[in-house]
């Protein structure tokens, strides 16, 4: 008996879940943006902070902290560049992938 409810419980929680997922997305309408994806060759005396800064002004879509950015642009290269590396630490001519909005 106790079993069965267990079941019944389980069945509906995978139910709830099921439909949590895929109705999470319906009214959230699409950006009116374009996803801009650049490579930045880093030079001698780069630093990742002033890079962030950099792009983050590029991006017109809204508004961003410098921090959410920076650490967007080494989560983003985490298994390229810094794979290995202390994350932030950039070397001349490593390559950085960076993507920013831009309102179209």
């Amino acid at each position: 008996m106790r079993k069965k409810r267990y079941f019944k419980i389980a069945v509906m929680a995978w139910m709830v879940i099921v439909l949590a997922v895929s109705c999470g997305n319906i009214n959230e309408p699409e950006p009116p943006g374009k996803l801009v994806t650049e490579i930045y060759i880093v030079q001698h005396g780069d630093v990742l902070w002033d890079i962030a800064a950099t792009y983050m002004d590029k991006n017109t879509y809204g508004p961003r902290e410098i921090r959410e950015f920076y650490h967007g642009i080494i989560e983003l290269n985490s298994e390229t560049v810094f794979a290995g590396r202390v994350p932030g630490l950039i070397l001349p001519g490593d390559r950085l992938q960076i993507n920013y909005w831009v309102k179209e």
